[in-house]
């Protein structure tokens, strides 16, 4: 905290204003102190100390038009876990934008995707330092690596950005009907949640749309499992849906299709890919790849957070991170919940808005 001396000690000689200060000082130490020691969160690590075995960056939006994005990063090792805040502000001196949306690591980069901002960045995944970015989109959404390009949904540019990783140029567009959100490899082609309620596959060869799967409208999550069945969640308006088709090589069949009650998070894997994770009603659900309708759900995990407005599952370490967004103006927290040990939970204070994970190297 930078200190001012009052107006009439202005003018006083130095030796004055530095006894003022040396007083006031003495003053506001033990308070300083007591609230050091009263502060949970680390604000670090530095670049050159330990980095820990299981780091998760974490992504706040923060609020739209308020340019209060940020990125923290959880660590943990055998001495315990703890948050380095404002990571990205504290290595690259520089606000990151406006709506962090979304992030990816592939290759030696973390892509991150800032909405409001127009923005995607590259950034080194260990330092986080910035080297790369292009800032010339509309309102890109989710990520994902196609072959050595980056693909890029987006929410009202109606297409699909393809960009050279080496540089983050733009090298292709692909003309699509609207709103695009999560991506993924599903055989042959790319699926493209559509938020009119379509699904897109995109020959990655090409970059043509050469099917559309129709889904129930607010598609936004795709995930492919074990049995290489394309799952499909969708939620708008307090209504929500799962559908899964079956791959194949002309008819792409629907298999699976139920309609639910409340808003729908995202649909991640398991270790296996046999059952699937699906966030509803501030609570996570598990349920196999065969499963038929909502009575084949079952609630595996109640965080008792406020408002939970995403969550991630790290396969390798077995530990789920659930994002609470509470009132969606005040800083958020993190629960770290580790399923061989649910015992050392523990939360993390973060940014505004935490919604997204990724696993950083």
């Amino acid at each position: 905290m930078k200190l001012s001396p009052p107006q009439s000690l202005k003018n006083m000689p130095q030796v004055n204003e530095i006894r003022w200060f040396h007083r006031l000082w003495l003053l506001f130490l033990p308070s300083l102190l007591l609230l050091q020691s009263c502060e949970d969160q680390v604000i670090g690590p530095p670049l050159v100390g330990p980095l820990g075995d299981e780091r998760v960056a974490v992504l706040c939006e923060g609020n739209f038009m308020w340019g209060n994005a940020k990125l923290d990063v959880i660590s943990t090792d055998t001495g315990g876990t703890w948050i380095w805040n404002n990571a990205f502000e504290s290595v690259n001196s520089k606000p990151i934008g406006d709506v962090l949306q979304s992030g990816l690591v592939a290759g030696n980069n973390l892509f991150l995707s800032v909405n409001n901002s127009g923005k995607v960045l590259a950034l080194d995944p260990v330092t986080l330092k910035q080297t790369k970015s292009n800032t010339t989109l509309k309102s890109p959404r989710n990520l994902l690596m196609v072959g050595s390009e980056l693909w890029v949904s987006d929410l009202y540019a109606n297409k699909i950005s393809v960009l050279d990783t080496s540089n983050l140029k733009t090298v292709k567009e692909i003309a699509v009907g609207g709103w695009t959100e999560t991506m993924v490899r599903w055989g042959e082609y790319v699926a493209v949640a559509a938020y009119k309620g379509e699904v897109l596959l995109v020959n990655p060869s090409t970059r043509v749309i050469e099917r559309t799967l129709k889904v129930d409208s607010g598609a936004l999550h795709l995930v492919v499992d074990a049995a290489q069945q394309l799952w499909v969640g969708c939620s708008v308006n307090g209504t929500a849906s799962l559908t899964a088709f079956a791959l194949g090589q002309i008819d792409f069949m629907e298999v699976a299709h139920w309609s639910m009650k409340g808003d729908l998070g995202s649909i991640q894997l398991s270790r296996n890919g046999g059952t699937l994770f699906v966030s509803r009603n501030n609570k996570l659900y598990s349920f196999r790849a065969d499963a038929q309708s909502e009575a084949n759900m079952s609630m595996l995990i109640d965080p008792g957070l406020t408002q939970l407005y995403g969550y991630y599952y790290d396969l390798g370490a077995n530990v789920f991170y659930f994002a609470d967004a509470k009132d969606y103006v005040s800083n958020g927290v993190v629960l770290r919940y580790p399923m061989d040990n649910p015992s050392k939970k523990s939360l993390h204070n973060t940014g505004v808005n935490p919604s997204f994970f990724v696993r950083l190297p």
